[in-house]
């Protein structure tokens, strides 16, 4: 039987000639893929998208629906929730696919019938459209999700892959401002039999000012550092009930997370107190010092760094000069 893909936009207040790049790139589609595309309005005051799809006449695949505002997550999980098709992937609105690369995914699909399936992206700074070389279609890695996970490091942003909507039963994503992909994504992969991991780049990452990821406003990062540890606290009470291997790889992935986590401090941090109140947060969690595995290299050198509260105050004050 060949795949079908629901393709879920949570939306809120995204410029409108950028959503309709969106529904472009995906409505461009091959005919021969069997797709739906499901906006997902958390909130837009006086939202205006209804007007604009029936002056862009998108066609039936197109289905919107609003809700009141409950962040990221919460638009995702409606969106999941409403999801038909066999796989579903994530896209943001202001964002776009690659659409002639597309086939080759969906080869796989029929290929592998994988439970999950992963592939590169690159960013765009401006409103055109991104266009190169077919890129790297390589598959270097098939196992099942734990196996990944413990041989590889994540990357969390949920628009990198496309997954059985089966998986995803009883999987939900926190609704909070940030770093809600940190709560999904992992156990979706743990709960993977199939992965296939590719170089395919299909998705076009737009960066652009004022994002939420970009806000450095102190207000801003005080929620972000905070929702980091309620995420990891979150990851921590779940891998109480996995099986050991399961465990060892949240615990790999959670370590790793909290590595993240000091190394934006250190950047980011406006003052050493902010810093020193966001270790003790860490430490309360058992995240600081970082615990001493050989996850990587890297890991295990930054780790023992930690150990030496010297070497890391010297280390914010050098990174502090390079802004």
């Amino acid at each position: 039987m060949k795949p079908s893909v629901s393709f879920v936009l949570p939306y809120y207040r995204v410029d409108g000639l950028l959503l309709k790049r969106c529904l472009e790139s995906l409505l461009a589609l091959p005919e021969m893929i069997d797709y739906e595309i499901i906006i997902v309005d958390d909130g837009t005051p006086g939202t205006s998208v209804p007007d604009w799809l029936a002056k862009w006449k998108m066609n039936s695949r197109v289905r919107y629906f609003y809700q009141e505002n409950k962040g990221p997550g919460g638009a995702r999980n409606a969106g999941l929730s409403l999801a038909e098709k066999e796989y579903v992937q994530f896209v943001d609105p202001d964002d776009y696919l690659l659409p002639e690369r597309y086939l080759t995914v969906w080869s796989l699909l029929q290929e592998k019938n994988p439970d999950l399936l992963s592939f590169d992206f690159r960013i765009v700074y401006d409103k055109g459209r991104f266009s190169g070389s077919e890129g790297d279609t390589t598959v270097w890695f098939e196992g099942n999700g734990t196996a990944f996970m413990l041989q590889h490091n994540l990357r969390a942003s949920v628009w990198g892959y496309i997954f059985r909507r089966s998986i995803g039963r009883n999987v939900s994503f926190p609704e909070y401002a940030y770093h809600e992909d940190e709560a999904f994504t992992p156990l979706l992969y743990l709960r993977a039999q199939v992965v296939v991991a590719t170089d395919i780049v299909l998705y076009a990452y737009y960066q652009r000012r004022g994002s939420i990821m970009n806000n450095t406003k102190l207000e801003e990062l005080h929620k972000r550092f905070t929702d980091m540890l309620r995420i990891q606290s979150l990851l921590t009470s779940f891998s109480v009930s996995f099986p050991v291997e399961q465990r060892r790889a949240m615990h790999r992935r959670i370590d790793q997370n909290y590595m993240s986590m000091l190394y934006k401090l250190l950047t980011d941090s406006p003052d050493w107190k902010f810093l020193q109140h966001y270790f003790k947060g860490m430490k309360k969690q058992g995240g600081f010092p970082l615990p001493l595995h050989f996850h990587t290299l890297k890991y295990f050198l930054f780790a023992s760094i930690t150990m030496c509260p010297g070497v890391i105050h010297l280390l914010y004050f050098l990174l502090r000069r390079r802004r």
